[in-house]
Parts: C-alpha cells; structure tokens; sequence
C-alpha cells in the first residue's frame, strides 16, 4: 500500500512538473533623472502555492558580491526591504498573470546598475527562470571643480585642471574670461580629462579661465585665476623671506644671550670674592673699652720690634 500511494504522488508530480521561462523585452533601459522608468519582466509557468518572484540590484560601482533584494512577492504577501522601496511599485499587483515588471519613480544617479528578475514555482526547475536589466539614468554635469597646479613663472608650464561627474560623462571646454578667442597659443586642453595645459607662461596669460563641463542633459562651469610673475619677482620673493627667516634666528640667538649674561651677573652678585662674614687674627671686639685697645695695640707694637731686634745678623 505504502508503495503504491508514492507511486501515485510520483506520478501526479511528473505530470505537474513544467519549466519556467523569464523574459526581458528590454535589456538596457534609459531614463532622465527624475523621470519613471518601467523594468519589464515577464515569465509564463502555472501558478502554484510556492510561486515566488523576487528583484535583485546590483549598484554600477559595486562589487558582483554586492546584491541587494529589493522586491519579493510570495505566498500573497510583498515586501520591499531595499532603499528604493518607496519609489518601487509593482505594475501587475499581485505578480501572477505573466508579468513581474516594476517601476521606478524619481530615478537618480544612484539607480544605475544592473537589475535581475528571478521567477520560481517549484516544483517547475526546468528553464530560464531569471532575466537581467541595465538601468541608466541620464543625469546632468554636477558643479566642476578648478584648479591650478605648477608653478605661473614666466617661462614655466602650468595645468589648470577641471573635474565634474554626470552622465553620460561630461566633456570639457576651457576659455579666457574677457578675450575674444577661446584659448592663446601655447594653452592645450585635453576634452574628456578636463585639463588645461600652459605651456612658456608669459604675462597675456594672467586671467581668469572658464571650465564648462557638458552633456546631453545640461551644463555646469567653473572658474580659476592665475597670475604669471616674473623669474625675478620671484626670487625676489624667496630672498625676502629667506632675509626674514635669517633675520628672526639672530634675534631670538640675541635674546638668548643677553639671558644667559644676565643670569651669570645674579648668580655672581650672590657669591662675592670676599664674604663679609670672614674673621681676621688681628680684628678686635666691638665690645672692648678704648683702654683695652690701647693695650693690645701696644703689646703687638712691641712683639714686633722685638722679633725685629732678635732676628739673627747674616755676617
């Protein structure tokens, strides 16, 4: 009995078993930025209690390990667990007549990629189950950034540089501010890095420079000054400040100095040659009467003359 009632299963699912097939109208899908776009999907399998049809978004600079779930509609019930969720809609709700499209409102930059539609409907392995889309949003040049690199002497070469994102990628144009031709000889930019080559710098060449960055979906400038000095200037310039720098050690080596003297001209005058608490053999009281230094001087008065008088004669 047991065998028989799994041959019947067996049997009832071989005959339900079919494939599935997605397909993709459109494998590249443009749109402006801020506009709706619609990623079309459709599949053709019977519908069962496991169908399953999920979206899947891969950013333009991610990595392949980078996939993000964005749609998935099962068992009745849709979820949206990605960023895009409050701009996504899916345009047969629910997703059971053949089509699994989605649309996107107020695309941007950030929607470009790659974009997967998977059907599932077990128990129907068989056939292409999954499609994929590219998705990209035209979006205009954002506001370019100039600058200058090199050294503006005269003689020298200097790069103006200019960089801006969009797209398409924008390409560049340069101009002089105030003149009637777009660029001098000598000057030679470059339209897709955006760079701006000054080659033997010379004093016409002092200005203001335009840098427009342009694509199908608009323009954006920016703007830098220059200004081209003499090789003397700025030499000048250089001894200035190498005076300066000179000038500011002798001064602080002066101070220096004049501290170091001082401190040894205090530490001296607390240390005298003679201190003035040294007692002599010779100093008398302060405390002795006058008759009692009369005394004394006379006494060594006359130890001296008799060590005198005693000295012995050298024949």
């Amino acid at each position: 009995m047991h065998r028989k009632w799994s041959l019947l299963i067996f049997i009832a699912l071989a005959a339900h078993t079919g494939s599935v097939s997605v397909t993709t109208p459109e494998k590249t899908v443009v749109g402006k930025s801020g506009s709706t776009v619609v990623l079309p999907c459709l599949y053709s399998t019977t519908v069962g209690n496991q169908f399953v049809v999920e979206w899947k978004f891969l950013p333009g600079n991610a990595q392949t390990s980078g996939w993000q779930q964005i749609y998935y509609f099962s068992d009745g019930t849709t979820y949206k667990p990605g960023s895009q969720a409050e701009r996504l809609t899916a345009v047969s709700s629910p997703p059971t007549s053949g089509a699994a499209s989605i649309q996107l409102t107020n695309i941007a930059g950030l929607d470009n990629g790659t974009y997967v539609c998977e059907v599932n409907n077990p128990p129907d392995f068989s056939g292409s189950g999954a499609g994929i889309i590219q998705l990209s949003v035209l979006v205009p040049p954002t506001s370019p950034t100039c600058q200058s690199n090199g050294n503006t002497i005269t003689g020298q070469d200097a790069t103006l540089s200019c960089s801006s994102t969009g797209n398409p990628p924008p390409v560049y144009s340069w101009s002089m501010v105030g003149t009637k031709s777009a660029l001098l000889p000598g000057m030679m930019e470059n339209q897709i890095t955006g760079s701006l080559l000054l080659t033997n710098l010379s004093q016409p060449m002092s200005g203001t420079y335009r840098c427009t960055a342009t694509n199908e979906m608009g323009q954006a400038t920016c703007q830098v000054t220059i200004s081209v000095s003499s090789a003397g200037a700025a030499a000048g310039a250089v001894a200035g400040a190498v005076i300066g720098v000179l000038l500011a050690l002798i001064l602080i080596a002066a101070i220096l100095f004049y501290l170091l003297c001082y401190r040894k001209k205090r530490e001296k005058s607390k240390n005298p040659d003679h201190p003035g608490n040294e007692i002599r053999e010779d100093a008398v009281s302060p405390m002795m009467s006058d008759e009692h230094r009369t005394s004394r001087g006379s006494e060594r008065s006359q130890e001296s003359r008799g060590g005198r008088q005693n000295k012995p004669q050298v024949v």
